[in-house]
This record gives structure tokens, sequence and C-alpha cells, in this order.
């Protein structure tokens, strides 16, 4: 891969897939090798979508199915216009913890929105503007329990319940169709996972 060419790449996955701990590994790899990159997340990434990120994340804020998709819509048409394409047309890599395929598949899949209604709306509203490549992680619903057990509950995501992280799981395989997707077993060690990452970017 030549360093000087910018490319979008985002990483999901159920909640403590270890996608997040990846992609700090992966930063880190390419600031010891000078490539220019930046790292950002979904919700958030900007000023706008920080604030909107709050609400769409919180456990006080009463937001119904669409308001909740609407909010993610406008935060990453925020993120695409003023981080993403940006640092990507001055030819940096961007790596983002998560982006539109978790829209298709919490609020599509798992909370029954539709997930053809929610790719369809990313297709209108944001021209469907999708990663370069993504990394999709697995992890089985017993071993994402034990590791939400260790941590801190973040957001309304964050929680105990078998159900809704095996829909989440359910949910991964059923977008898993495009060329641009590599499947990884989140249950492999942090250095297997991380080389992995690597041979599939070309480093």
């Amino acid at each position: 891969m030549k360093k000087n060419k910018g490319l979008f790449i985002s990483f999901e996955g159920p909640e403590a897939s270890g996608k997040s701990s990846q992609i700090l590994l992966l930063s880190k790899f390419m600031k010891h090798n000078n490539i220019s990159h930046v790292v950002t997340r979904e919700p958030g990434g900007t000023i706008i979508g920080e604030k909107l990120r709050k609400i769409i994340l919180s456990k006080n804020h009463k937001v119904n199915q669409l308001e909740e998709i609407m909010l993610l819509m406008a935060s990453r048409s925020n993120h695409i216009n003023n981080l993403i394409l940006p640092n990507l047309k001055k030819g940096k890599i961007v790596i983002s913890d998560r982006f539109a395929d978790s829209t298709f598949v919490y609020q599509g899949f798992v909370n029954k929105f539709g997930l053809l209604k929610t790719k369809k709306l990313h297709k209108e509203l944001l021209n469907n503007f999708l990663p370069d490549k993504t990394f999709i992680f697995y992890l089985n619903v017993k071993d994402i329990i034990n590791r939400l057990k260790k941590r801190k509950f973040a957001n309304k995501y964050d929680r105990i319940d078998k159900k809704f992280h095996n829909l989440v799981n359910i949910g991964y395989k059923k977008i898993l169709n495009e060329k641009r997707f590599v499947k990884i077993d989140g249950s492999k060690s942090k250095i297997e996972i991380h080389n992995i990452i690597k041979n599939n970017l070309g480093f």
C-alpha cells in the first residue's frame, strides 16, 4: 500500500469484541512507521458529532427509533464532510471506530427499524458513502458477557443481555456480503489479530 494514498477504514462488531484495542495498536504501528492517519469514532468525531453522541447513547434521553436514526445520520453527515473527506483528500488514512454498518445492525436489525430501510436512508441522505475496508469482529455471547462484567458501563448498549448481544452478532452476519468486509475472530490473541489486520492492509 502506498503511504500517500487516502484510505477509509472502519472497525465494527459487538460490544467488548476488541476492536477499540486493535485501533490503538494499528495507530501505534502507523505512527512508528510515519504513516499519516487520523483516528475517529461514531457517533462523534467532530464537535457537533460528539454533542449528538451524548444524546444518542444516553440512558436518560428519551428518543424513539426514527429520532435516533436521524440523529445518527446528522452526526454522520457532519463527520463525513468535516473530518473524513478532508483528511482523505490530504492522502491520509482515516480509521473509524464504527460507521454506518453499526446503524444498519443496531438500529436497523436489532431495534427492528428495518435493515433495508436503514440502508436506503443512508443511500439517499449520505450518497451511500462507505469505508474502503471494514474489519468486522466476532465474539461469542458468553465471552462478550464475561468481558463486559470487567468494564464500567459507558452507554446504553453496554449491558448484560445475552439476547441483545446474540442479535448484534446475527445482524453483522446479515450484512457481511461485500468485498470490503474482513471477518475477525475476536477470541484470537491481540498480536494475532493485529497481524491479520496489517496483512489485509498490505503492511
